[in-house]
């Protein structure tokens, strides 16, 4: 009885341990009127502030891609005069699934700091 108990505590314990989750794509508007140049900088020094690489940009793009110990994570930033999506591309380690479009839990809090990041910039450049 005691070991019945005990691997079914096991079993609930790992079950809560989910690691990876539907994968977090977002689309923002910037509450401020700032031009596309102005956009195109607050997204790049927030990139480089979160410690990602811009690897490409082109008109209204950014491919950025960072590296945290053995992970890597690609995403492509797409934006306007008022407004931004950040989409994922491609990673490394990070257990994607393509069928399930879930990923490491890390690279949604990633996205959702460097989103956060991207709209305090564009509110400072419009003092």
């Amino acid at each position: 009885m005691k070991y019945i108990l005990l691997s079914i505590l096991i079993t609930l314990t790992l079950a809560g341990c989910k690691t990876s989750q539907v994968i977090y794509n977002t689309q923002a508007s910037v509450p401020v009127n700032i031009s596309n140049e102005t956009m195109k900088k607050s997204i790049i020094d927030a990139l480089l502030y979160k410690r990602w690489r811009v690897l490409k940009t082109n008109d209204n793009n950014i491919i950025a891609g960072i590296d945290v110990r053995d992970h890597y994570a690609e995403i492509k930033i797409t934006y306007n005069n008022s407004d931004y999506s950040i989409d994922y591309q491609n990673s490394d380690n990070l257990d994607y699934s393509s069928s399930k479009n879930k990923i490491h839990r890390n690279y949604n809090k990633w996205i959702k700091l460097l989103a956060a990041e991207i709209e305090r910039n564009a509110l400072l450049a419009n003092r």
